[in-house]
Order: structure tokens, then C-alpha cells, then sequence
């Protein structure tokens, strides 16, 4: 992956994958240049194109619905169906093993207060 390494004026210096720098004009760019910007280079010396690439990360959890998950944690969230319901079958069932102790009952409870301050997006969904 390239990345800008210095930029001057109107050139910008970028590093290439095999440790060579090529330098182009900051017109080459359709965005905004900043030192450490990860960049793909496409083109020939004479027309280069510079374009910034997207930091895209893998979502791991699931969107639910913030008032049934709330809710769940509140009322049955001892016995873990708030977990069963976000998707973690796992833990779920780590909570119905633990549910005697209470001690599960006390982590659901921190997690509906977290359930309740987390912000839900336009469908009322939350990211668990």
C-alpha cells in the first residue's frame, strides 16, 4: 500500500510498496492530501492517479433493536435472553449455567444501562 510521505507546495511525495518514492502534483489528487494517507497509484508517470483508499472494518456484532434488547436485559437478562436475542448464543448459555449465582443478573443490569445509553440510528437499531 502507498502512502503519502511529505507534501511541498502543490508536489506530493508518496512511498511506494517496493520503497520507491514518486513525487506528483498535487492535481493528481481528488482529495484533500495528508502525510500517512494510505493511496492506491494507478496511470503513467505522465498522468498519474492518486485516489485515498477507504479504511473498511469488518462489523463483527449485530444491530438490534434498542428498546427489545433493553428490555430483555432488564426483565430476563439473569437468564441471558438479551444475548440470545443480539446473536451470542455463547454467552447466552453462559448465562443460563451462571443464572443461580445472580451474578449474571448484576451484568445485565450494567448492560441495559449501557443498552440505554448507547445511540440508536435512524430504525432504532443498536450495534452490540
Amino acid at each position: 500500500m502507498a502512502k503519502i510521505i511529505k507534501i511541498e507546495d502543490n508536489m506530493v511525495s508518496i512511498g511506494m510498496p517496493d520503497g520507491s518514492i514518486k513525487v506528483v502534483h498535487r492535481t493528481a489528487l481528488d482529495f484533500e492530501p495528508h502525510v500517512r494517507d494510505e493511496v492506491d497509484v494507478f496511470g503513467t508517470d505522465e498522468a498519474p492517479v492518486i485516489l485515498k483508499t477507504k479504511n473498511t472494518y469488518a462489523q463483527t456484532a449485530k444491530p438490534v433493536n434498542k428498546i427489545a434488547y433493553c428490555l430483555l436485559a432488564f426483565f430476563l437478562g439473569g437468564l441471558g435472553i438479551h444475548k440470545f436475542y443480539a446473536g451470542k448464543t455463547g454467552l447466552g448459555i453462559l448465562y443460563l449455567l451462571f443464572c443461580w449465582t445472580f451474578i449474571p443478573g448484576f451484568i445485565a443490569l450494567i448492560e441495559f444501562i449501557i443498552g440505554l445509553t448507547k445511540p440508536a440510528d435512524d430504525n432504532g437499531n443498536i450495534i452490540l
